[in-house]
């Protein structure tokens, strides 16, 4: 059927649409229009920490500054934590990272905790998840710090356990 097609004028707005759509995603990538970004705060706390595997399952978080333990994650506890690790390590193991950049963890004068990855540049707003989850993360920003480094020092501890019965 010959007589029957698209009229040229509908070919051409299409293809105007088209390249009208092209050009807005692009200038939106270039200049962030519809981005979503967090407010800048002043950062009240900052801690540099480093994560490695322990043979029994755990985690030792170092404090990148100091390089000394802080503390460690003990084996099927912290599991927000590991989550939220597991999510920027897999971003770091794309880009052929080690862990030997630190992440860093940050409370902000708003309230919100943020765990940067230095190396990737991607982070994970820990205030996000609510009350319960920034309070798993909370212990990091403090637990063996010296009290030059702005926090009370509390040794080196580890982070999901119970006190045994004859602790203090």
């Amino acid at each position: 059927m010959p007589g029957i097609g698209v009229p040229k004028p509908a070919l051409y707005m299409a293809a105007v649409l088209i390249l009208l759509v092209f050009a807005l995603a692009i200038s939106a990538r270039i200049f962030g229009f519809g981005a979503f970004s967090e407010p800048q705060g002043t950062a009240l706390l900052t801690r540099s920490l480093t994560f490695t595997d322990a043979a029994d399952g755990g985690i030792y978080v170092h404090d990148a500054e100091t390089n000394t333990l802080a503390t460690t994650l003990e084996p099927g506890t912290s599991n927000f934590v590991r989550g939220a690790l597991r999510a920027l390590v897999r971003k770091r193991r794309l880009a052929n990272i080690g862990p030997e950049i630190p992440f860093v963890l940050t409370r902000y004068d708003d309230g919100r905790l943020v765990l940067r990855d230095s190396a990737t540049k991607a982070s994970v707003t820990i205030s996000s998840f609510g009350p319960t989850q920034m309070e798993a993360f909370d212990p990091l920003l403090i637990v063996g710090r010296t009290p030059g480094a702005g926090a009370p020092s509390s040794g080196t501890s580890s982070v999901g356990t119970t006190p045994s019965a004859g602790a203090p």
